[in-house]
């Protein structure tokens, strides 16, 4: 028996130890190369993460530089726009024209898309190159020629459409410039009959400006919209079309509204009763 276990057995385990170890050899080489390449990739991991963040904040500062040249050039326009000569000029070069209305609402949309309801600050570069943008259309819709090649261009009306929807999201005080300046850019655009049907046309436009009606908010905001209101009854009884718009209108508030301390806001809603008056007298 002795035989046998020191023959036969003791080589076998011998065998089968030299065996495990050389394979725990190999498995423990296995195990230094696998630990060489998760470091190998660690490091590679915080090289690319280091390289993102450079990249981010390269692009971060590029984005800073880009709104701040966007502010600067929009204020520019901005203002020439307020030239009634600049813009007879500037609308006779209509493909230029169609270039920076495709911008201006590109940029708006996408702004309008990322904040939502929650816009950034008045003071950040974003809010005020919207604003900009903005203020160069409400300028250029305010004189006749400006206004009617806007209301030519359908984007240019789309773009109306979502702003005056968006706005009635939009809380005060923080939003009270850029809900005035989109209800002034609306009043403007509605003096082209078109647009003013257009308006009339869609019960939520319509809706969205009724309840801007307020006796409690901002009279220079609520003020832009009554004349909103006062210019669509205005084109229904000059057209002698019939319209539910009289009977949406709170006309209690508007009496309210003629007595106001804000001339503008007095002026515009005796100007709404006077037209009320004249639909009642043709039985609209």
């Amino acid at each position: 028996m002795l035989h046998y276990v020191t023959k036969k057995c003791v080589p076998l385990l011998e065998s089968k130890l030299k065996e495990v170890d050389e394979k725990s050899s190999e498995w423990k080489e296995r195990a230094l190369k696998a630990e060489g390449k998760v470091a190998l990739l660690e490091r590679q991991l915080e090289e690319k993460a280091a390289q993102s963040q450079h990249y981010k904040k390269l692009y971060e500062g590029q984005h800073q530089v880009m709104m701040k040249i966007g502010t600067v050039m929009g204020e520019i326009v901005w203002k020439s726009f307020k030239s009634h000569s600049n813009v007879k000029v500037l609308v006779q070069a209509q493909d230029s024209m169609l270039k920076y209305c495709a911008l201006a609402k590109g940029i708006i949309d996408s702004f309008l898309l990322a904040y939502g309801t929650s816009l950034p600050p008045l003071q950040s570069l974003e809010h005020v190159f919207v604003v900009s943008l903005l203020g160069s259309l409400t300028n250029l819709a305010a004189f006749v020629e400006g206004r009617a090649f806007l209301a030519q261009q359908e984007l240019v009306v789309e773009l109306l459409k979502r702003m005056v929807l968006d706005q009635d999201r939009w809380s005060y005080p923080h939003f009270r410039f850029i809900k005035r300046m989109v209800l002034t850019f609306a009043y403007n655009m509605s003096l082209e009959d078109p647009v003013a049907f257009v308006m009339l046309g869609e019960e939520m436009l319509v809706n969205s400006v009724l309840r801007c009606l307020s006796l409690h908010d901002p009279t220079d905001v609520v003020a832009a919209a009554v004349a909103i209101i006062y210019r669509l009854l205005s084109v229904t009884v000059e057209a002698g079309i019939p319209s539910s718009l009289s009977e949406k209108i709170p006309w209690a508030m508007i009496k309210t509204m003629k007595d106001s301390t804000d001339e503008q806001l007095g002026e515009i809603a005796t100007s709404l009763l006077g037209v009320m008056e004249v639909s009642e007298g043709k039985g609209f």
